[in-house]
């Protein structure tokens, strides 16, 4: 009863540092993106005109106030399905992709539902930090003051956690002030050859606003920075800027087979779960 207790104990002082740093940086995302969103251009879409300069109206609509009320309060139906398919979080990656064939770059609005999915509400923000706490760290007893058994492998898991909502958070307003795309960026090719090379490339690029290739700033130093923060709840003969370059750098190198794994994902839940290709 002890040893759960002190479990349950630690687990949660771990799972609460890493969910108050996140809420922190938040509320910096929020600043970032309502800067964004201040000094974007006004991209709104004028209505249908004729070459009077006036509204066209609806076919069989007999320009009435009704109809023309009705057709604006209903939204297309499809708007809705298209969002839910451009934002989706891959389930064991904790991803979300777009395509570089008809680049479409995230809007203020998008970026806020990629942060939250990505790092606190879909099966991939924790099926990662679960799946690496077991096979990286429980397996190598890393760190050994933790030991092993339960409570070591909760301790690995919500420090897996409360690192990887930190560094998404750290990503998350960087991204936005710098106009970077927070997701994976999808080959354009069809060859397996050139996918594999692309999903290596992606592991430090991704696309801006414009849709051109950039080195992912915001990405690289949110690895670093997160791993850093991660210090305050390691054993203490863990830390410095060696211990952060090389953990940093070996979550950089990890992220090569989670994005070869994203990019081919269509193909696997082709063949494996039987699955239309998108």
């Amino acid at each position: 009863m002890n040893l759960f207790r002190k479990f349950h104990c630690d687990f949660f002082v771990l799972a609460r540092r890493g969910v108050l740093l996140s809420a922190a940086f938040a509320m910096i995302f929020a600043v970032a993106t309502a800067t964004v969103a201040q000094t974007a251009p006004d991209t709104a879409t004028p209505s249908s005109t004729n070459q009077q300069g006036t509204a066209s109206p609806r076919a069989g609509s007999q320009n009435s106030p009704v109809a023309a009320s009705q057709a604006d309060d209903d939204p297309p139906p499809s708007v809705t399905a298209r969002e839910r398919e451009r934002l989706a979080v891959n389930p064991v990656t904790g991803l979300v992709t777009s395509s570089a064939i008809n680049y479409e770059p995230l809007t203020g609005r998008e970026r806020w539902k990629v942060y939250w999915k990505q790092n606190f509400f879909s099966i991939g923000a924790y099926f990662g930090p679960v799946f690496t706490a077991l096979v990286l760290d429980q397996t190598t007893n890393s760190p050994p003051e933790w030991g092993g058994g339960l409570r070591g492998y909760g301790l690995r898991v919500a420090s897996r956690t409360a690192g990887g909502m930190i560094q998404g958070t750290i990503q998350a307003p960087i991204a936005a002030l710098l106009h970077e795309d927070v997701r994976y960026i999808s080959s354009s090719q069809h060859g397996a050859k050139h996918r594999v090379l692309h999903a290596v490339e992606y592991s430090f690029l991704t696309y801006n606003e414009q849709g051109h290739p950039t080195l992912n700033i915001a990405n690289l130093a949110a690895y670093y920075a997160s791993t850093e923060i991660s210090t305050a709840w390691l054993p203490d003969k863990r830390g410095g800027w060696g211990y952060t370059f090389s953990n940093g750098s070996e979550q950089i190198a990890l992220s090569v087979p989670v994005n070869l794994l994203q990019e081919f994902w269509p193909e696997i839940t082709h063949k494996v779960l039987r699955r239309p290709r998108a």
